[in-house]
């Protein structure tokens, strides 16, 4: 197989994201001011690189760790910027440019925002790259959370549970409880038990290094304001493209590759209104490009339901207690 291309099947649902893909365009045709110098951060196939150079840039230094970066150069090179763009396939921590970048773009949100651990490196990249007044893209991430009715998710897990072709699969359903997931179910406003809450915001030029080396946690408290069956507490981002513009992932906004995660129960639990939803969720770096989750739900003064993906705890997964 032909150098990187081994890596393109992943990169392929980010290039026919056209909701994701046109709000990075726009973005770097505002940010990006004819001359200037843009690093590309995790550049993938390139194609953020390449519109930044379609917006005028004079240099791109587009850096990639993978394999990847081989359809990067082919991509670059078809499309007649290869005297402006140069593809470094190096860990970020590892490389020297010959000066500071006047805007740092890159794609590392995963589901949860935070969930691919990519912001420590675009706090580093920050920190040793970025010219005085330079530019962010996007500048800010904020994930939200709001407990949700998914009927899909439920029926799911029901078949699972209902002896199919006489088989008992329940333990399935079991683990697909414990289970966080992207889905890319048309959830709506209306799926919503109560209205969405901020996890975490993080700004990319405020943010601390610390912070994001940290375990991300978030304990919050909804209060039902529709009747109906608890079935996750689905997560989305709102990502700060500059000049007012954003790109969401949020129920109801166009679908993007990322979906929307979910943190399932066990089984649907019925909330009436004003019934009280208690939250806690912690996202935990455990690897480049990985982490590990926990969450808790209890509602009202009952039993509370535990969920842990650490490999070490997981299979010690309570049922509510």
């Amino acid at each position: 197989m032909a150098e990187g291309y081994a890596q393109v099947g992943v990169h392929r649902w980010m290039l026919a994201d056209s909701v994701r893909n046109e709000a990075y365009r726009e973005a770097l045709v505002r940010a990006v001011r004819p001359g200037d110098v843009v690093l590309d951060m995790g550049a993938g196939t390139g194609i953020l690189s390449v519109f930044a150079a379609q917006a005028g840039a004079s240099r791109v230094y587009a850096v990639e760790r993978t394999d990847i970066a081989a359809v990067a150069r082919r991509v670059i090179e078809r499309n007649g910027f290869a005297d402006r763009i140069t593809v470094i396939q190096d860990d970020l921590e590892e490389i020297d440019l010959p000066g500071k970048v006047d805007v740092i773009v890159s794609e590392w949100m995963g589901g949860l925002g935070v969930d691919e651990n990519m912001l420590a490196p675009l706090l580093i990249a920050r920190d040793r790259f970025l010219a005085p007044g330079g530019r962010v893209v996007p500048a800010a991430v904020t994930a939200m959370a709001a407990p949700m009715w998914i009927v899909e998710f439920d029926d799911a897990q029901q078949h699972w549970r209902s002896r199919p072709h006489g088989v008992d699969l329940s333990v399935i359903a079991d683990a697909t409880a414990n289970e966080t997931d992207l889905v890319q179910w048309a959830v709506t406003e209306e799926d919503m038990l109560a209205p969405a809450q901020v996890l975490w915001r993080h700004d990319a030029y405020r943010c601390s290094r610390e912070e994001a080396d940290d375990v991300f946690a978030a304990r919050l408290s909804f209060t039902v304001a529709r009747e109906g069956e608890l079935s996750a507490i689905a997560t989305w981002f709102d990502a700060d493209m500059g000049g007012g513009a954003v790109l969401t992932t949020a129920p109801g906004a166009p679908l993007t590759h990322w979906g929307r995660m979910i943190f399932p129960l066990h089984e649907p639990r019925h909330v009436a209104v004003g019934a009280r939803i208690e939250v806690e969720l912690r996202c935990e770096p455990s690897s480049q490009g990985g982490t590990e989750k926990y969450w808790s739900v209890r509602i009202d003064d009952g039993p509370l339901e535990e969920h842990d993906t650490r490999p070490r705890r997981a299979a010690a997964f309570t049922r509510p207690r």
